[in-house]
């Protein structure tokens, strides 16, 4: 009996391609140009910046430990002087069902997040980041899983 589906990769594609299109009208009637990335963040203008990139950081618990939180302490850390942060993908394993937000990516993330010192009252659809923080969807991220697949997701995580 399967929960969920994985849709083919041409499925897949063809959906990009429809939702995804060079000079959309909904862009050029509003004049903005897809040639370029303008992130106000109310630093001066420079010749050269720094920014931080990473990418499948969304494991959860891992044997009693959070990966997500040394990475997310590395970018505080390191990353004080970075313009944005670039994530490609899969902020949240296994799938990024709602409810492995709060343990898998906004608890680890919170100093990266408005209302950080209470990341339990954070929805995990109303997060709003300290500096630009732009996140490029991963396969896990796009699915949210019916509640009983994603309690059935859980209680299968020791066996995985």
């Amino acid at each position: 009996m399967l929960f969920t589906t994985d849709a083919p990769i041409a499925e897949k594609m063809r959906k990009m391609r429809d939702r995804i299109r060079w000079q959309q009208s909904a862009l050029t009637r509003r004049q903005i140009d897809q040639t370029q990335l303008v992130i106000d963040d109310a630093q001066p203008s420079t010749d050269s910046f720094t920014f931080m990139v990473l990418g499948d950081s969304g494991t959860g618990r891992y044997h009693g430990d959070s990966p997500q939180r040394q990475v997310a302490e590395a970018l505080w850390a390191y990353g004080k002087e970075a313009r944005f942060t670039l994530h490609t993908g899969d902020v949240v394993y296994l799938v990024g069902s709602r409810e492995q937000y709060p343990e898998n990516f906004i608890a680890p993330y919170r100093e990266h997040l408005l209302g950080g010192e209470t990341p339990q009252q954070i929805a995990y659809d109303r997060m709003v980041f300290n500096r630009p923080f732009l996140p490029t969807l991963g396969n896990h991220d796009y699915y949210d899983l019916p509640l009983l697949a994603g309690v059935a997701s859980g209680v299968t995580r020791p066996l995985r």
